[in-house]
């Protein structure tokens, strides 16, 4: 019996392992073409702050890694103590992802792409904002093992949207790249769902409620971030004029 449950206990773990290591895949794959492959060829050019966010990207995805090997081998403890190395990563993220935001928008403003580049500012902040609000709620009920886990894996799910983004330079030929690869991230969603009806015959309620919502703003983001209101705030919050 003792053999029957600790195999179940692993296999359960398994699971946030193969997502956390599909999700360094999907970081690796989609920046390849955007960064990598031009940093490699020396034709990569950014300000110190990019490389920042970008190695603090990966330094969490590489964490969610480790940690979830920890639990798998139920090394509690350790697990524990890094902890707080994972909410450190988290506030780095999203100061330097605010920092990046505001260097890519200013960019391209003076490169003169017009104001669809205040809608996609204001969205660049939401993401690492509420990235930064699942990690504090996945801090806040880190005792709450089944809730914590799955806050870390939407969290996680919602910050690699720009890679996937980036997806569509390896399939240019995919009409509405944004549309496309925002639903296979949000499919992502789908298979934690999956997983939960599988091993438990029920639906975590974070992923009902976070989920859900996370689906939502995927499906209204590109109906709103060129309306006037969206782009009165993108000049407001870089302190332009807003008539």
């Amino acid at each position: 019996m003792t053999g029957v449950v600790a195999t179940k206990v692993a296999t359960r773990s398994g699971f946030f392992l193969y997502m956390s290591l599909g999700f360094l895949a999907v970081a690796l794959i989609g920046f390849s073409t955007t960064f990598f492959l031009p940093l490699a060829r020396g034709t990569f050019v950014a300000p110190p702050v990019t490389y920042v966010h970008g190695a603090l990207l990966f330094a969490w995805l590489i964490f969610l890694v480790a940690q979830a090997s920890l639990i798998r081998v139920r090394n509690v403890f350790v697990h524990r103590r890094l902890g707080w190395l994972g909410a450190s990563l988290g506030i780095a993220i999203v100061i330097s992802g605010v920092a990046v935001s505001l260097y890519v928008t200013r960019r391209d403003l003076a490169a003169g792409r017009g104001d669809v580049v205040l809608g996609e500012f204001v969205g660049l902040l939401f993401t690492v904002l509420i990235f930064g609000s699942l990690i504090a709620a996945a801090i806040v009920l880190r005792r709450n093992s089944e809730s914590h886990k799955r806050l870390l894996l939407l969290a996680t799910i919602w910050v690699l949207a720009p890679a996937w983004l980036r997806f569509r330079h390896l399939f240019p030929a995919v009409e509405n790249p944004m549309v496309v690869f925002s639903i296979i991230a949000d499919s992502l969603i789908l298979v934690a769902i999956a997983r939960d009806l599988g091993a438990y015959k029920r639906v975590h309620f974070v992923y009902v409620s976070v989920g859900g919502l996370m689906v939502a703003w995927d499906i209204l983001f590109p109906f709103a971030f060129q309306s006037a209101t969206w782009l009165r705030v993108g000049r407001w919050l870089l302190g332009e004029p807003t008539v």
